[in-house]
């Protein structure tokens, strides 16, 4: 039996242990296909067919749903229930001053270093955002975006080199 005729006549079953792992969340569907895009894309298929052929696939799976949906450090996590893909770049810099703290030579920086942003290539562009706008370690868009990490760090040092010596 492939892996494929196994999701299909145990569907029910596993739905159910995503639904009881979810308790009710609105997310549950995207667990479930998230977790079944897991099981399908996972690079050891001789483990897969293994469990298959041993019926223990779903013990498996179990774990699968458990470990994305309780991680914060999960695909998952990042893709369905990270608040802070949401927000844009007007959210970023739509902060209230207060009158006393208030120093026109900071707006004029802060006002030069987003024009500055906004002329980078593409690429540097949006490492910057996700890096400081997003709040992400050059680890975690390392596993985003599969780019290595040190290239991540030599990508935002160096869009930031270059905006200091501007």
């Amino acid at each position: 039996m492939t892996i494929t005729d196994y999701i299909n006549k145990n569907y029910n079953k596993l739905f159910a242990a995503a639904k009881n792992i979810a308790k009710g969340s609105p997310l549950t569907d995207d667990l479930f296909q998230h977790c079944i895009e897991v099981l399908l894309t996972d690079k050891n298929d001789e483990k897969i067919q293994k469990m298959v052929d041993n019926d223990t696939l779903n013990f498996y799976f179990v774990s699968v749903l458990i470990r994305n949906y309780n991680s914060s450090t999960s695909r998952f996590h990042y893709i369905y229930r990270k608040p802070s893909d949401l927000r844009t770049d007007k959210d970023v810099y739509n902060i209230q001053i207060p009158d006393e703290d208030y120093d026109a030579s900071k707006e004029l920086k802060i006002t030069f270093i987003e024009n500055e942003i906004q002329n980078l290539e593409w690429y540097s562009k949006r490492m910057l955002e996700l890096y400081y706008y997003e709040g992400y370690s050059f680890q975690q868009i390392s596993d985003l975006t599969g780019i290595p990490k040190t290239s991540v760090w030599n990508t935002v040092t160096n869009a930031i080199k270059q905006i200091k010596t501007k």
